[in-house]
């Protein structure tokens, strides 16, 4: 055997004739004329030193050298197949790895877990990998590139950083069942709550949110009075679930159902919130395309629906 490597046209033509067992219907398979591949076939056999096919009658047979080689070749071939196909879905956006930054309050909108199940669903080789943020820290991970894309509150964006609505979120009341407006049918005003002990975010977790409370009370006429600023947001239905004071929070927590807690709507209408998918100016990952893909085409599907 010489020292020059093999190629796989070599291979492959092998494993044609090998088939066949005929150069004439395996050049035609290949798309060749019969000269070039008993050459090539002659080629092959130098490089391994050892005689692959035999004469036998008025046809050929492999020898025991071409009986050895051919599962070997064929499994090379296969596995460059299977090497190129992975490439060519990786360069697609079908196959690797997806980090999505997502805030507390995201699973309980309806939006968000149909975007993720719909990427599962049409991208099921790419491993979603989810990590619980506060708006502030996603922004921050996606800058560093520890996430590809990020599921958050409204905030100020740094450059290049870019912001696709998903929806808008209505403000919710949440208090303990004991609460006297626990028991009015119907929104309550924020004027309501101004002899509340109020529960929030701590604000660096989400300056946004954070604002917007602050900003309807003061419209209200009142500064709220803050009992405490936690970090999560089970901290905050499980302290009001308790019966400390109450918290404006994103509508969607309405399907964190908890012993004790009641929600009710904000009855200012403008009370409203929206959720951004952000991500890179710069980014070319077609994964981070096809999710953003998928989450336009779901917004702009419930938004027919709500018009209809």
């Amino acid at each position: 055997m010489t020292n020059d490597y093999l190629e796989l046209r070599h291979l492959k033509y092998f494993v044609t004739v090998a088939d066949e067992l005929h150069f004439g219907r395996a050049a035609e398979r290949l798309g060749i004329s019969q000269p070039p591949l008993s050459q090539q076939i002659h080629a092959l056999e130098t490089r391994l030193g050892a005689k692959l096919f035999e004469r036998k009658g008025r046809g050929i047979v492999l020898s025991g050298a071409g009986s050895a080689l051919l599962p070997r070749a064929r499994a090379i071939l296969t596995q460059t197949e299977r090497a190129a196909e992975s490439v060519a879905r990786s360069q697609r956006g079908e196959l690797g790895e997806l980090h999505l930054g997502l805030m507390s309050s995201g699973p309980f909108t309806v939006v968000v877990p149909r975007v993720l199940a719909r990427f599962r669903e049409r991208l099921p080789d790419v491993r979603l990998l989810i990590h619980e943020m506060a708006t502030v820290q996603q922004i921050e991970a996606l800058e560093q590139g520890l996430i590809d894309v990020g599921v958050i509150r409204p905030e100020a964006l740094p450059h290049g950083i870019k912001a696709m609505e998903l929806f808008k979120d209505s403000l919710t009341v949440v208090m303990h069942a004991s609460n006297p407006l626990a028991a009015k049918e119907g929104p309550v005003d924020i004027a309501e709550l101004a002899n509340e002990d109020f529960i929030f975010y701590q604000r660096h977790l989400g300056i946004r949110l954070y604002d917007e409370v602050i900003a309807l009370c003061t419209r209200a006429g009142f500064s709220p009075r803050i009992l405490y600023e936690v970090r999560e947001l089970p901290t905050i239905i499980g302290l009001i679930s308790g019966g400390f004071g109450v918290a404006v929070l994103p509508g969607s927590v309405q399907r964190m159902m908890v012993e004790n807690v009641v929600y009710r709507p904000v009855k200012n209408m403008e009370a409203a919130t929206a959720v951004w998918a952000i991500y890179r100016d710069d980014a070319h990952d077609p994964m981070v395309h096809a999710f953003l893909d998928i989450a336009q085409c779901l917004v702009s599907k419930a938004l027919k629906a709500e018009r209809k």
